[in-house]
């Protein structure tokens, strides 16, 4: 595998968990703080910090500190990357430019 593709199964691994996938969730309509992130996704506030971390230290996300609060948001520049890389080793930019092959066509 070249250095893309590994990239790529990096991301899709840190994604495909369901608790991470569920904090991205959670961060796409704005910035949040951890308090309100577990609440919304109902999982203990421990375990929302711990992803959290994962998912900074993978650049997936950003943390502002404001005080004694920390508000977390989507690193935008990470899923542009991610997008790229997508269509870079899987030869798609669009899903409509994935063709099925139809038995009818021969």
């Amino acid at each position: 595998m070249n250095k893309e593709e590994l990239q790529l199964v990096k991301y899709l691994k840190l994604l495909g968990d369901e608790s991470k996938f569920k904090i991205i969730s959670a961060l796409k309509n704005g910035e949040k703080c951890v308090c309100v992130i577990y609440k919304e996704i109902g999982l203990d506030q421990t375990l929302v910090s711990h992803h959290l971390s994962t998912l900074k230290n993978a650049g997936l996300i950003s943390r502002r500190k404001a005080g004694r609060w920390v508000y977390y948001s989507l690193n935008k520049n990470a899923f542009k990357k991610i997008e790229r890389i997508y269509g870079n080793v899987l030869g798609v930019r669009n899903i409509t430019d994935i063709k099925g092959i139809n038995c009818d066509d021969g």
